[in-house]
């Protein structure tokens, strides 16, 4: 699968945390990105995940859940039960921005049946306007935020930690750093998609075809605006997560084995986390499709 360039809602769906029906391929058929890490003598399982779902997406594959249940804790992007989400949106959320002409016009067209919609969104920053968008298009295929992956684990983790990466905070602040421009184009692409391509993505993610998932996320990387997206949302946090899981590994009386979930986007390709992980000396990736992990 080939695409001209990112889509910014295909970024947002596959890496953050805090935002069609395929049912002719059973959940426990599917094969996400799935990896064990073994450095210092201990091991963690690396399932890359998106952040919508349908509920047939579980149980997961036989080894998935299997990992899962003997993990001695769950580490995820971030723990939305522990942020105070309204103060951050009143903190990163509400900035007004201008939108130039075109972008108005745009938006004008596509709200003027959807006024229930879109007239309370206009108190919000482009970007939150643009994360909203998108689950409500992924919702109008058939896909919830309460059935992504992240969600479904947390909620089925039971008393085991669970271990932050970033934060809720954290994702709220990048998204809010991006320039105007870039906001208001998130919205476009949101609203503009094609149904196609959104299951596309899904499709993807639930064959395991990580090819077409480094493919979404890189794209043309020589226009300005996409290579600042993907460099803040996915090189530097790929480096920032990588350490912290390395350096929980490395915790002598640390959770072990530990079972990480994170946006597919950060698991796949040359820049990504089993890549970085294959690169430190005495760290072993094994992609668990080719080589049963259990």
């Amino acid at each position: 699968m080939a695409t001209s360039r990112p889509r910014l809602f295909t970024i947002g769906i596959l890496l953050l945390t805090g935002i069609m029906s395929l049912g002719a391929m059973a959940a426990n058929d599917d094969k996400p990105p799935f990896y064990k890490i073994s450095y210092q003598g201990k091991h963690t399982y690396l399932l890359g995940s998106i952040h919508i779902g349908q509920a047939d997406f579980y149980p997961m594959a036989e080894q998935i859940e299997t990992a899962f249940a003997k993990s001695g804790a769950l580490a995820v992007e971030a723990d939305t039960s522990k942020a105070d989400i309204m103060g951050l949106i009143r903190k990163y959320g509400l900035t007004q921005m201008a939108a130039d002409a075109k972008t108005q016009a745009r938006l004008a067209e596509y709200c003027r049946s959807r006024s229930e919609i879109c007239t309370p969104m206009q108190a919000y920053a482009p970007w939150m306007q643009a994360m909203q968008f998108s689950v409500m298009r992924f919702a109008s295929l058939g896909y919830q935020a309460q059935w992504g992956v992240d969600q479904v684990l947390q909620s089925k983790n039971g008393e085991r930690p669970v271990i932050e990466l970033e934060s809720t905070e954290f994702q709220f602040e990048l998204m809010a750093s991006f320039s105007p421009k870039l906001q208001w184009e998130m919205v476009l692409e949101a609203i503009d998609a094609p149904d196609e391509e959104m299951e596309q993505l899904i499709s993807a993610w639930r064959s395991g075809d990580e090819a077409a998932l480094d493919d979404l996320m890189q794209g043309q990387m020589l226009h300005d605006g996409d290579k600042e997206l993907i460099d803040k949302m996915l090189w530097q946090r790929n480096e920032q997560m990588t350490a912290k899981i390395r350096a929980l590994m490395m915790q002598q009386d640390g959770p072990s084995p530990l079972f990480v979930v994170v946006g597919a986007g950060h698991v796949v390709g040359d820049k990504g986390i089993p890549a970085k992980f294959a690169a430190i000396e005495g760290g072993k990736v094994q992609n668990c499709w080719q080589t049963a992990c259990n």
